[in-house]
């Protein structure tokens, strides 16, 4: 079973009392006087997030677990064109655990949480047979962009690069102890996710109704956006934007790369015909595609089945 099926699965066995936007979003949503507070979770395990062995290449990897933590929450509540604000966290520990670790992931969380003008406000700390990190974050937003609001001829757009965590997960997967400075750079990407908030907030002003974030892979994302807003989606090819540095360390393998491996944390959005113009002028925007009747995801206008990582089904990428 999938996750995404799990979660359909199970949705209705709890009560959805006075929430705008509840389960199977990213982020919860609860309308107030002033617009909405805005509730995410989000969870770093060993051997599912990262592994130990890495430390023999990536030295701060903990503090890069303790930044991470709190960023992709971050991702979260910018895809809704929100603001964070405050976080609790809950970690559990193994039996024989080792305290500079855990001092350096708290380390990378106050360095995450100053870097965002972001209050960790407390948590929970318990012993168990593996490690988790947890972090709850709540934000506000005045209105809200959502994954079921794209409409049959909107355009399809991302801002960034697609492929460059992935690209550095890989190299961290490989036996290489050493690695250039542009592969050294990837693995950053990978390490340090970096929402960006500011950007968020600009769509939601310039009228972008339809937003999630690319954490589960570009194609994944897409699907997602296809199935709750029941419309087909077709992308192309040539306009996917690839960074230079990926394609000099993988090649031919960096479109894989870039269509169906997840953690860039940037954002994939749809807008009307209208705002293209405008849209066009944003350097870090790349529009690649456009909203059709119909469902489903295409490339080049040949249907294709998404890809990327789920939780309960591995990671099933082409590489």
């Amino acid at each position: 079973m999938k996750e995404f099926e799990l979660i359909k699965q199970i949705k209705d066995i709890f009560p959805q009392k006075n929430i705008a936007i509840g389960i199977g979003d990213d982020t919860a949503a609860i309308k107030k006087e002033n617009g909405y507070m805005l509730i995410t979770v989000d969870t770093i395990t060993t051997n599912t997030h990262y592994r130990k062995k890495w430390r023999k290449k990536a030295e701060n990897l903990y503090f890069s677990l303790g930044w991470k933590l709190l960023a992709i929450s971050i991702s979260d509540i910018v895809s809704m064109g929100g603001v964070p604000e405050l976080a609790t966290v809950s970690f559990c520990l193994e039996k024989n655990f080792s305290k500079d670790d855990i001092f350096e992931l708290s380390k990378g969380l106050a360095e995450s949480a100053k870097h965002y003008n972001i209050n960790i406000a407390g948590g929970d700390t318990v012993k168990g047979d593996c490690e988790v990190f947890s972090l709850t974050l709540i934000g506000y937003g005045n209105s809200l962009m959502l994954r079921n609001n794209a409409k049959p001829g909107d355009f399809i757009a991302v801002t960034g690069f697609c492929g460059n965590a992935a690209g550095g997960l890989h190299l961290l997967e490989k036996k290489a102890l050493y690695y250039s400075e542009i592969e050294k750079t990837l693995i950053e990407n990978f390490l340090f996710p970096s929402p960006d908030i500011p950007t968020g907030k600009l769509l939601l002003e310039n009228g972008v109704k339809c937003c999630i974030d690319n954490s589960d892979g570009l194609l994944v994302s897409l699907s997602i956006i296809a199935e709750e807003s029941d419309v087909a989606i077709n992308i192309e090819k040539d306009k996917i934007p690839i960074s230079k540095k990926l394609k000099k360390v993988f090649g031919e393998d960096s479109f894989n790369l870039a269509i169906s491996g997840g953690e860039d944390y940037n954002l994939i959005f749809t807008f009307p015909e209208k705002a293209k113009e405008k849209f066009e002028k944003i350097d870090s925007v790349s529009i690649i595609g456009k909203v059709e009747n119909g469902e489903g995801v295409y490339l080049d206008g040949k249907e294709i089945t998404p890809s990327g990582f789920d939780h309960f089904g591995g990671n099933y990428d082409n590489l």
